[in-house]
């Protein structure tokens, strides 16, 4: 399958290069690549050309005319990414604003997955950028998620492809990077939303304990059970159940969240009676699982 369906444009008067990353672009199935000098590359975008997603611009005349060409591309598409060649950054040949606004660098020789890599940010940050454009994001969405760095927009596109769905999800990250918050916005942006959020730290409750905690106990079901207790998971009907650390939770107790998952249904600790489950699982954890 092709990395990209849409034109990319390629300037270089490197010809060797240039050639090079034709055949390269050929290989992972790139086919519809416009190549040119900086000086005919205008020849290229003729009337009725579709306009190409992502430029790949190397060596020109001069470091003026490669902000130029940038300058006069963009006019028709202020969201065209930007990728340069790494040796003509290194060279000196290359803008200092150019650098700070290009996506990503190819190296040579090149390599296959390092250009695939790259290939697929310009995919992301032009969705993100024609995202933010039309303004299909809620300006209530992310507030709390800090940055806007091309990871945090790739987080931010990652959670609105996500949350609509019904679909379980795992987040995997250091302590303190802000897991929780992604969990809520999955939740907020859901059709969820307008349902209960309920939290509950797999690590912090003692692995005995932990059972009663999500599925609830009924009277007399063990010693200090004085009275039927409802569990997280029928808590969190009809919305979501965020499992913080969930590396943290026994074997024991992941067997019986297999069969939640499997089956739609639990049981009270002391009771027979299968009660159905409507709820959605957001699972955190800082280990490696």
């Amino acid at each position: 399958m092709s990395v990209t369906e849409a034109p990319v444009l390629l300037i270089d008067n490197n010809e060797a290069r240039r050639k090079q990353l034709q055949a390269v672009f050929e290989f992972i199935e790139v086919s519809d690549v416009m190549a040119s000098s900086s000086d005919s590359f205008k020849e290229l975008m003729r009337e009725g050309q579709k306009p190409p997603a992502t430029i790949v611009l190397g060596a020109c005349s001069s470091a003026e005319q490669m902000s130029q060409i940038l300058e006069q591309l963009r006019i028709s598409d202020a969201n065209l990414p930007l990728i340069l060649f790494k040796e003509d950054v290194d060279a000196g040949a290359c803008p200092e604003s150019l650098i700070h606004e290009a996506i990503g660098f190819i190296e040579q020789p090149i390599k296959y997955r390092q250009l695939l890599h790259v290939l697929q940010q310009a995919q992301l940050y032009r969705n993100n950028r024609e995202t933010h454009a039309v303004g299909r994001a809620s300006p209530e969405l992310f507030r709390s998620l800090v940055g806007n760095s091309r990871s945090i927009r790739q987080v931010r596109k990652l959670i609105q492809q996500v949350a609509a769905s019904d679909a379980n999800v795992l987040i995997l990250g250091e302590s303190g990077t802000g897991k929780e918050v992604v969990a809520r916005n999955l939740h907020y942006y859901s059709a969820r939303r307008e349902k209960p959020f309920v939290p509950i730290n797999c690590g912090a409750i003692p692995a005995d304990l932990l059972e009663s905690e999500l599925f609830g106990h009924e009277k007399g079901a063990f010693t200090g059970a004085i009275t039927a207790r409802q569990g997280r998971f029928e808590m969190a009907e009809g919305g979501s159940l965020f499992l913080d650390e969930i590396g943290d939770m026994s074997l024991h107790m992941q067997v019986k969240l297999l069969r939640v998952l499997q089956e739609r249904t639990f049981e009270r600790v002391g009771s027979n009676k299968s009660i159905t489950s409507d709820v959605r699982i957001v699972a955190v954890t800082h280990r490696d699982l």
